[in-house]
């Protein structure tokens, strides 16, 4: 590689070489014809030099090995709630009804019309969480992975009660765990157990409660998703709960086919999902079904938007269909029933909310939701759930943009077709750091 000489240095040899001109030459033509030719050989010399830079930059580039390699990331935040709750009739039966809202559990008064009202406090920090994630540039496109995990709905052996006596020692649970391959640009490919694609997480309101609206799409499951820009095709796991059939079928019938398309508007962000559903059962147990088995077909369909109105924001969201079951409201209806003739019927179903974040100031914001659910069971479907009605409504203190501090005010009410009805009243405060 030929080094180029300092600019400075090459004028200092052309002054030389002028001055030693004119001193055995007093010809001033001559001297101007000297400098000249001089100068002009200058000019070749740089560019031979440049040229010769640039290809040896050129060379460097192809002999220094590809930019590749794996990032790591970590993440998380700590919290604490402290939850005061008032039942209007008894204390329900689920373990973990204390610690977020369930609206399903939520009990209602008894045939006999009498019934006891039920307080309870409980301080928990199992919604805290903690996320480890990857990102590698390959040949054939970027991979990243994601795990996470957090506390909450934790058994613990089944003894949450035993072990709030001594050590709240909470078991950690997977909430996310999946790898995403983006072979192209706007193109990947995800597997592993995420949100539902057919739940659009943009759209959930900025709660205190852990869940939220009752009319609200909640799920993540196991799945194979395929994105291409604004559409998302995937097949999740299936699960099917019926009345009038005790036991879940986890593991039966086809995979549940999703189809969802992201948009923007302007201030406004919004999707499309539709979920098409093979409800199954076999029965093992039950006498009276003969060992008999059925399988169903339903469908579901979400619209769901987040609208910017400056700082502020709108969320809404809204669900229809005969199979919604355990995508609503976490499992707030049945999927279907089984019929007296041992055949699964699906119930329709409908469901949403509206919610408003407004900002009082940079360190002061507020929101509030409501949302409501409904399904039309027919007569023969037995006494379940027909309708649910949640109100939140907090205030949020950040001292620094990953600390806040806040309290919330939850209303749920549960009513069943039979016209018996029960309420929750819940006060709710939360500490909460982002790190």
């Amino acid at each position: 590689m030929i080094k180029l000489k300092p600019l400075s240095a090459a004028v200092l040899v052309l002054v030389a070489a002028a001055a030693s001109s004119a001193s055995m030459a007093g010809d001033v033509d001559d001297r101007i014809a000297e400098l000249e030719r001089q100068l002009e050989a200058l000019k070749q010399q740089v560019s031979s030099n440049q040229e010769e830079i640039v290809v040896n930059k050129e060379e460097i580039e192809q002999a220094r090995p590809s930019r590749k390699g794996t990032r790591f990331q970590y993440g998380g935040y700590i919290q604490l709630d402290a939850i005061a709750s008032d039942y209007s009739d008894g204390k329900p039966t689920f373990y973990a009804s204390d610690d977020l809202l369930v609206a399903s559990t939520i009990p209602v008064e008894p045939e006999n019309g009498k019934s006891d009202a039920y307080s309870s406090t409980n301080l928990h920090a199992k919604s805290s969480r903690f996320w480890f994630t990857t990102d590698t540039n390959t040949d054939a496109g970027k991979i990243a992975t994601r795990i996470e995990l957090d506390f909450i709905l934790s058994g613990s052996g089944d003894t949450p009660s035993v072990d709030e006596r001594i050590s709240n020692s909470w078991s950690s649970r997977v909430r996310h765990a999946f790898v995403t391959w983006e072979y192209d640009e706007g193109k990947s490919l995800l597997a592993g157990q995420t949100w539902s694609t057919f739940f659009n997480v943009a759209a959930l309101p900025d709660l205190l409660d852990f869940v939220g609206p009752v009319g609200t799409l909640f799920n993540r499951q196991p799945q194979i998703r395929w994105t291409m820009g604004g559409l998302q095709l995937a097949l999740e796991n299936p699960a099917t709960k019926l009345a009038n059939f005790p036991y879940d079928n986890s593991a039966e019938g086809m995979p549940d086919l999703v189809a969802r398309y992201n948009g923007k508007a302007g201030d406004l962000s919004w999707s499309v999902a539709g979920i098409a559903r093979e409800l199954t059962y076999e029965d093992r147990t039950n006498p009276a079904l003969d060992g008999g088995s059925d399988e169903q077909y339903g469908y579901g369909l979400s619209l769901a938007g987040k609208w910017m109105l400056g700082q502020d924001d709108l969320r809404i969201m809204l669900n229809y269909g005969d199979a919604l079951g355990r995508y609503m409201g976490l499992n707030a209806f049945t999927d279907g029933y089984v019929d007296e003739n041992g055949n699964i019927e699906t119930i329709d179903q409908l469901g949403g909310f509206i919610a408003y974040r407004h900002f009082w100031s940079p360190k002061w914001r507020s929101t509030f939701s409501l949302s409501a659910a409904e399904a039309d069971n027919p007569g023969d479907a037995g006494n379940l759930a027909r309708k649910y009605q949640t109100v939140h409504l907090n205030l949020n203190y950040l001292p620094t943009p990953t600390m806040s501090i806040g309290g919330e005010y939850i209303y749920a009410k549960k009513e069943l077709e039979d016209g018996r009805d029960g309420d929750l009243n819940r006060l709710q405060f939360a500490v909460k750091y982002v790190f």
